[in-house]
């Protein structure tokens, strides 16, 4: 399952009147549930959380039974400019391979001068960095990924 079909999966879960999505293909799952964080202005409801992501086809082995590793994605809370560093020049919240607590913050979004906390939903280790600082980001665009 590639990150574009994750997206699709995500923005669909946001448009739609359900708080849980679960697909599977071959041994890949994904499940993607609405809650936690901030909410958006224009949405009545909080943005899709995903969890958990299990790897791509190809990548795992034929048997069922090794579809078992869970990674967690952060995600945008709301429409704006994603930013890394609290204010230009600074350090990042947050780097590859640092510990993370649930509701730390490890990032913000800014549209139109108000800026949006992220936090992690719960405890876990950075394993990527899925969106480069300055980037414009959606509701529900995947932004870090735990493992």
């Amino acid at each position: 399952m590639d990150l574009t079909h994750v997206r699709r999966l995500i923005d669909l879960l946001a448009t739609a009147p359900v708080t849980e999505l679960e697909v599977e293909e071959g041994c890949c799952r994904i499940r993607i549930t609405r809650g936690g964080g901030a909410q958006p202005e224009v949405a009545p409801s909080a943005p899709p959380v995903v969890s958990p992501v299990v790897g791509t086809p190809a990548a795992l082995p034929q048997s069922a039974e090794a579809c078992v590793v869970a990674e967690t994605v952060i995600t945008a809370p709301s429409y704006g400019v994603f930013h890394l560093a609290p204010t230009p020049g600074a350090p990042p919240f947050v780097t590859v391979g640092q510990a993370v607590r649930a509701g730390q913050e490890v990032g913000l979004v800014e549209a139109m001068k108000v800026f949006n906390a992220v936090r992690a939903e719960q405890a876990g280790k950075i394993a990527a960095v899925l969106v480069e600082d300055g980037t414009e980001v959606e509701a529900g665009t995947p932004l870090f990924r735990l493992s």
